[in-house]
């Protein structure tokens, strides 16, 4: 092999029963602190891990000379969307840096493959933010009638919960005047009550989002598939899908089918309890449950976004006197979702942000006994945006075993709407990672990916230079109290984030008896300058074993 400083990455290592690798900066994801040069990987294995002197005495089918390169465990975002990144793949990113005002927005638009084309072709595009937007305001059916009059315009939100469309796609969703605000939703209206396109909250979403998303199963396949490069290139070994469901194609069937595909990496999904409930009614069967892509637990929202002002809080928004978000869940709904949990030996994961929303679920579980195995957290809480001192007090006295996944790429990317929306003292106590890191012991960093104002949400350099530098997209800082190191942002993407979920086997660690699935970094992240973290790039990445990727 020419020795030419990148040759390991330049050639594909096929699956061989043992492999020595050399001549690197292993971080085990053991501890903050433990590193190691050489390990061997044997069936998909790890099976020693050592110094460079002791691996002459190892032997192996092949041996690779890493040439100094850093080797972290491969990162699991353990609250991302595959499902929703397979949908956007021809959609137009209509967030920073590339769109900044709405007559941007809609030259974005025009430009979609589908523009110009019949009127039930739908113009698409994702990742909208009011607040970044220089006019400050949601744009409506009347901008995006600027795209097209005669085919169906949709743009999802940011934060995945809302959006906003034009006339023609609310002729083919059937909203009109006369249509009444879905339970937990809301239409936005023009002053003659005519509805303006602005589509609040998950239920009045869902109705302009069912009208578009007609496809077949094979396509669903497909495209599945294809997102496996997307992890690939990101280090990303294993993954969650938080927003799962069972129609029109049961998505378990959909990611088995796409795994034959081609599709690489771990997948534990999460169906959205409320669409799913009748279907799931009959239990799950103890296949579903078992293998590399496996129905992990259902997912149920407390609350909505604080950049969209629905999370539900316990101090009123700023400006606003009286404005505390939105409650999505009753204590009702959760007792049934918890007996169908726990007797099917499935997690609850509980999307709350605001600390009323957290409070909540909390108090719901008081008096309630774990039911997973193996230490994995029976009830996960989604992003805790507000997740306060006395309340991790109050879970860390209870018998139940709680999990946290939050996400820092949202007061990163979304600074602008926080400051907006928070009074100081919130702000100031918005994702403290710090004290998330030592106080919990179940707590992930993850994406939320397409769900953030960013066009690359799930680079995971990006939220990890955010939770060591904490600092926003544009310099400002957010709580630098709550900073993290470099070791320990990335465990909170490897070692700990493997204990969030009911992967298949063991991950985030390149230890004895872990699956050898790793990251091969450009440069060394636990040296480079803060700042040039979110610059730094995977050379490779291996899954079990097996090399899924390598830079060109």
């Amino acid at each position: 092999m020419a020795d030419n400083g990148r040759s390991f990455c330049l050639v594909r290592f096929f699956a061989m029963p043992s492999c020595l690798f050399t001549n690197a900066k292993v971080f085990t994801g053991r501890s903050e602190t433990e590193f190691a040069a050489a390990f061997t990987v044997t069936n998909g294995q790890v099976s020693w891990v050592g110094s460079d002197a002791d691996a002459q005495q190892q032997s192996a089918d092949q041996r690779v000379d890493l040439q100094g390169k850093t080797v972290v465990p491969g990162f699991i975002d353990v609250h991302t969307h595959p499902t929703f990144l397979s949908q956007i793949v021809d959609a137009i990113p209509c967030t920073v840096p590339l769109v900044e005002d709405i007559p941007g927005l809609i030259a974005a638009l025009r430009q979609h493959p589908n523009a110009g084309k019949g009127p039930s072709d739908w113009i698409e595009g994702w990742g909208y933010d009011e607040s970044k937007l220089k006019e400050g305001r949601t744009p409506t059916r009347h901008d995006l009638d600027l795209v097209s009059t005669t085919q169906p315009v949709y743009v999802g939100r940011s934060d995945c919960h809302s959006g906003i469309c034009n006339s023609r796609a609310l002729e083919l969703a059937g909203i009109s005047k006369d249509t009444p605000d879905p339970m937990g939703g809301h239409f936005g209206r023009d002053a003659d009550g005519s509805p303006n396109g602005v589509l609040t909250e998950l239920a009045a979403n869902s109705v302009v989002q069912r009208a578009k998303n007609v496809q077949d199963y094979a396509y669903a396949v497909s495209s599945l598939a294809q997102t496996s490069q997307r992890f690939s290139e990101r280090g990303i070994v294993a993954v969650t899908d938080m927003m799962a469901f069972t129609q029109p194609f049961h998505h378990l069937d959909v990611y088995r089918d796409a795994a034959k595909a081609g599709f690489k990496q771990q997948a534990a999904l999460y169906f959205s309890w409320d669409p799913c409930k009748g279907d799931l009614a009959a239990g799950l069967q103890a296949a579903q449950q078992q293998g590399r892509v496996k129905i992990a637990g259902i997912k149920l929202f407390a609350d909505g976004s604080i950049s969209g002002k629905t999370a539900w809080c316990s101090c009123a928004y700023k400006h606003t006197g009286s404005l505390f978000g939105m409650s999505l869940l009753t204590s009702s709904a959760l007792a049934q979702a918890y007996d169908w949990s726990r007797a099917n030996g499935a997690q609850m994961a509980v999307h709350a942000m605001g600390d009323a929303a957290l409070q909540l679920v909390i108090d719901f579980f008081a008096d309630k006994a774990p039911w997973m195995p193996g230490g994995i957290p029976s009830v996960r809480l989604e992003h805790a945006t507000l997740l306060k001192p006395a309340q991790i007090a109050q879970m860390n006295t209870m018998p139940m075993q709680w999990g946290v996944a939050t996400q820092i790429i949202f007061m990163f990317a979304e600074y602008d709407a926080y400051t907006e929306n928070l009074v100081d003292s919130e702000f100031a106590q918005s994702y403290a990672l710090k004290t998330f890191y030592d106080e919990l012991e179940h707590v992930a960093l993850s994406s939320d990916a397409p769900a953030t104002t960013w066009a690359d949400p799930d680079n995971v350099f990006i939220s990890i230079q955010a939770a060591v530098q904490r600092e926003a997209y544009n310099g400002a800082p957010i709580v630098g109290s709550q900073a993290l190191t470099v070791p320990q942002a990335v465990l909170l993407y490897t070692a700990r984030a493997a204990k969030l979920s009911p992967f298949d086997g063991q991950l985030g660690q390149i230890a004895p008896g872990f699956e050898a699935s790793f990251a091969v970094l450009d440069r060394d992240i636990f040296t480079v300058p803060t700042p040039e973290i979110g610059a730094l790039r995977v050379d490779a990445t291996w899954v079990a074993g097996e090399q899924i990727y390598t830079a060109r």
